[in-house]
């Protein structure tokens, strides 16, 4: 099956490669491609800043609690305190006036005994007074702590669905793919998924033959079958890559070296897919890559074989995960 994907890869890179586009018109959907591969990367990097961001708030609202469980024994250690103080406060001052009716001259000395006491108990209310602010304030702070984890843990459970509705339409897609080219297995040409993405890889045996862009008859075959898939799935932006080997190419005309031919070839693809199907020409877009993407080291024949190929690369539509990133 793999060396039918590659073939028909290959078939389908000639034949893209048949056609030029305008520069213009490479550079848009070059572009288009960057900003896709950017957004992707950048929900990536959002999904896993959410992930650290949830671990943090959850750490702060252990380290929280924990506070607040001090406080609370502070609180408590203080209350009975400052009760034993006014206890013994009562106590003094009863003693007090027993004293003040039998020896006036110990007045004085109780006297400053029960402003001792009476400092005392002010100071540890005061104390007690502070604690409770600061437990209040603790607590206002775990609950938007709380409030804005459940946020998070909303946001983060809504992208977790997207991202499974997104792996679960991939594998539906391979599939559909896998069964569209089943004949091709065994021909050079390989169906995988990578990334979020489907990739059909065609070999150049498939698709051209050797310095040429034009696609063969069973890479028109090929393609013919690849592009129903995708007339019928037109959320899917395509992108087509041509690769070769790193062998000089030694033609004429106007194609010059590797870099020439990949494009052709990609054309070629492209065209061919337009021609087969119904598909709306901006979900397309072309990209030569020349020797410089290679599958293998360029050191045996068939390394350089496996390199010669096609990849025509499906990416689903990630409209509806933007849009829940931009709202929040």
């Amino acid at each position: 099956m793999r060396k039918l994907g590659i073939f028909c890869t290959i078939s389908v890179v000639f034949i893209s490669l048949s056609c030029c586009v305008t520069k213009h018109k490479y550079n848009e959907l070059q572009l288009k491609y960057q900003r896709t591969q950017d957004e992707l990367t950048f929900i990536t990097s959002e999904n896993q800043n959410c992930q650290k961001n949830l671990k943090s708030i959850t750490d702060k609202l252990s380290t929280m609690n924990s506070d607040i469980e001090k406080l609370c024994a502070d609180t408590l250690r203080l209350y009975r305190k400052a009760r034993n103080v006014e206890r013994e406060y009562e106590k003094a001052k009863k003693d007090y006036d027993e004293l003040l009716n039998n020896f006036a001259t110990t007045s004085s000395n109780n006297q400053n005994t029960i402003n001792d006491l009476i400092g005392d108990l002010d100071k540890y209310k005061d104390e007690m007074t502070i604690k409770e602010k600061m437990l209040a304030m603790q607590q206002d702070s775990l609950n938007k702590a709380r409030i804005e984890l459940s946020l998070k843990e909303q946001k983060l459970k809504e992208m977790q669905q997207i991202l499974a509705q997104k792996e679960s339409e991939v594998k539906a897609l391979k599939d559909k793919v896998s069964d569209a080219l089943k004949g091709f297995e065994g021909s050079g040409l390989n169906v995988y998924e990578k990334n979020g993405k489907v990739y059909v890889s065609m070999d150049d045996k498939l698709l051209f033959a050797s310095g040429s862009w034009n696609i063969n008859e069973n890479g028109i075959s090929a393609i013919r079958n690849l592009a129903q898939v995708l007339e019928s799935e037109q959320d899917i932006s395509v992108l087509i890559e041509g690769h070769t080997d790193n062998v000089p190419f030694r033609g004429s005309g106007q194609i010059k070296d590797n870099w020439d031919l990949s494009v052709m070839r990609a054309t070629s693809v492209v065209k061919a897919l337009l021609e087969n199907a119904n598909i709306d020409p901006t979900r397309l877009s072309a990209s030569g890559r020349s020797e410089f993407l290679p599958l293998d080291d360029n050191n045996t024949a068939e390394a350089r074989a496996k390199n010669r190929r096609t990849e025509i690369i499906l990416a689903p539509n990630l409209d509806q995960l933007m849009k829940l990133i931009q709202n929040n």
